[in-house]
């Protein structure tokens, strides 16, 4: 349903205003150097996708937009923003959402007039430095990109935002949170339940994410290279802990500190959910190594396990995500490329490619499964 509610809209009023507003913003502004190298024929095939300029260590960057242009619920929304008749889509208010949605429009070539084979992105990078974000570091981080556009969207976007991105309640009150309704398709959030094992009372927390960062467990030094996989991993960071020293309300006059219980759960499922492999990690010398560990995922991911309804209901329903990209990080360390493989619509039916900055080909389901992921996207199907 929601799927085909997502098309019709993408294929009708939203995503023209959308182009529309972020035409009438570079009109303001004058023609971006994005231009550049750009044709305008009559009949442009729809099946191609448009490579990246790398301005200067700038992979991060190229790889994180193909993923999320890989997105159409994103896409959707983005698109919505724009479209919304409100002041705040004029002028310098969403410079940076606007670049992102034409960028994003270009390179799935779903621009109405503009195609290329190339594309830059200067007019984003310039966007985000207005906001004070440092992007001309030597060594930058698809993750940190990531984050460091969301948050900035979020600041155009929800200038008077009234979210609060840590409730605490009662086990007995509601645990219905609720978004602004301009939150991002990778909003979600983690339910924090803790149960003092003294007098058994019971309150939930729940903080908003947009990307999970998931820890590889600690490096067996007998095997370096160890095969685990995403819903392991997953399982693993959300497992139950104790967690002593904690004051409760309940029984604290009569016990002072107890021991709690506390178990992590995805409270708000999000409708695009992006996880993030921490494959950094400190040796005991101080030194910054990356993990090579084998992680294995599938298209499909199945999170009905760690809701935290379906714990509490004991009914474990599954909840689906598709895979919409992976991003890839090639090197070591201190060093190396990022790369991504992403989903694109070709004549109506899925296709995998695999881009690296202007480096674009198709790829298989295969070879993407084999691939060694940093960051996966995946959207709601279930």
């Amino acid at each position: 349903m929601l799927k085909s509610f997502v098309r019709q809209y993408w294929l009708t009023g939203a995503a023209t205003i959308a182009v529309v507003a972020s035409a009438a913003y570079y009109v303001a502004i004058g023609e971006p150097d994005n231009f550049q190298n750009v044709k305008k024929p009559k009949n442009k095939s729809r099946n191609k996708l448009a490579g990246l300029v790398n301005e200067g260590n700038t992979c991060f960057i190229n790889t994180t937009l193909q993923a999320l242009a890989s997105c159409p619920i994103f896409i959707w929304w983005i698109d919505s923003i724009l479209a919304k008749p409100s002041s705040d889509a004029t002028g310098n208010c969403l410079e940076t959402t606007s670049s992102l949605n034409l960028t994003m429009a270009v390179i799935n070539n779903q621009h109405p007039t503009i195609t290329a084979d190339l594309f830059n992105t200067r007019q984003l990078i310039q966007s985000l430095e207005k906001h004070g974000w440092n992007l001309k570091s030597e060594e930058q981080d698809a993750h940190e990109f990531f984050n460091m556009l969301f948050t900035t969207i979020d600041e155009e976007i929800n200038k008077k935002s009234k979210i609060v991105k840590g409730i605490s309640i009662d086990e007995q009150d509601t645990t219905t949170v609720c978004h602004s309704i301009s939150s991002s398709p990778f909003r979600g959030n983690l339910a924090s339940q803790l149960c003092c094992l003294t007098c058994g009372h019971k309150s939930v927390r729940y903080d908003a994410f947009e990307c999970l960062s998931i820890p590889l467990p600690k490096l067996d030094m007998r095997n370096a290279f160890t095969m685990l996989n995403v819903q392991g991993l997953l399982k693993q960071f959300l497992a139950a802990e104790t967690v002593g020293e904690v004051q409760c309300d309940n029984c604290s006059v009569t016990n002072g500190k107890s021991v709690f219980m506390k178990q992590l759960s995805l409270g708000k499922l999000p409708q695009c959910l992006c996880l993030h492999i921490q494959r950094c990690d400190w040796t005991n010398a101080g030194q910054l190594t990356k993990r090579q560990d084998l992680v294995k995922f599938s298209e499909e991911l199945n999170v009905g396990n760690v809701v935290y309804t379906n714990r509490l209901s004991g009914n474990l329903k599954p909840v689906t995500y598709r895979l919409r990209a992976v991003v890839e990080h090639l090197g070591m360390a201190d060093s190396g490329h990022f790369v991504t493989f992403r989903r694109n619509a070709v004549d109506g039916r899925a296709k995998w490619f695999y881009t690296s900055d202007t480096y674009i080909r198709t790829a298989t389901l295969e070879e993407v499964l084999k691939s060694s992921p940093y960051m996966l996207f995946y959207e709601r199907c279930t």
